[in-house]
């Protein structure tokens, strides 16, 4: 086996004359370089640590990932209580008023008879469900057709003047979404109201003081109108229907 020249002259020259620790370190440097050579050459010492030696990071999205999931979920079906209610709107003329010549007359005893039971009807047509708003128009007869409504389910009765009619749809859309509104009024302003919430047109004969308009009106769908009646039909030829001219 062949000697290499190059190392037998570095070490035959190590023996004459002792090598000072500078020179020592760079052959250490110069043997460990051949080495790594000879065992692997394509180290590098730029490269990172084996994939052994490396820690593992631990994966966090299977942490937060559902949790995300859930928030989004619960945004979810908040956004969709709000928005997807039905609102609805009850619509009644006051009952018979005593006769012409008052300004603001009270209700006859036939009208009297006939509020009385106003408040057990809507009860019944609505079931399980509650009124959760009562309005009124401002005059004596009005108000004593919503009195029991009022006992009925145990509200304030909130008046209407003359001038919150027609600002009244809107209101309603806004301020009651999702609840059932009851709403005394007369014969001339009670179809404005129908016909602002949907779309179609009603009609008020003078002697009809038993028209019960449901405004059913589901978000998102079609708002549907329903008529009932309540109490005996008495006819008459008296009316007082005029908000500014009670």
């Amino acid at each position: 086996m062949g000697s290499n020249p190059t190392l037998s002259a570095t070490f035959s020259s190590s023996a004459e004359q002792p090598f000072d620790h500078a020179t020592w370190k760079l052959l250490h440097g110069m043997a460990a370089s051949l080495v790594r050579s000879a065992i692997a050459p394509d180290y590098d010492r730029r490269m990172p640590e084996p994939l052994s030696r490396l820690r593992r990071r631990p994966l966090l999205a299977p942490l937060w990932l559902p949790l995300v999931v859930l928030l989004a979920a619960g945004a979810g079906i908040y956004w969709l209580g709000t928005w997807a209610r039905t609102t609805v709107v009850i619509l009644v003329r006051h009952a018979e008023p005593v006769g012409a010549g008052a300004a603001d007359p009270d209700l006859s005893a036939a009208g009297e008879q006939r509020a009385a039971h106003l408040g057990e009807f809507l009860a019944d047509a609505l079931g399980q469900a509650k009124v959760d708003y009562l309005y009124a128009a401002d005059t004596r007869r009005a108000q004593q057709t919503a009195a029991p409504i009022a006992n009925q389910f145990a509200l304030p009765i909130n008046l209407l003047a003359s001038s919150d009619w027609e600002d009244l749809a809107p209101r309603l859309r806004h301020d009651h979404r999702g609840e059932t509104v009851v709403i005394v009024g007369y014969a001339t302003t009670i179809p404005g109201v129908v016909r602002a919430l949907t779309g179609q047109s009603v009609r008020i004969n003078d002697n009809d003081f038993g028209s019960v308009f449901v405004a059913v009106m589901p978000s998102p769908g079609d708002s549907r109108l329903l008529r009932l009646r309540y109490g005996v039909a008495m006819p008459t030829t008296i009316s007082t229907d005029s908000p500014t001219k009670p």
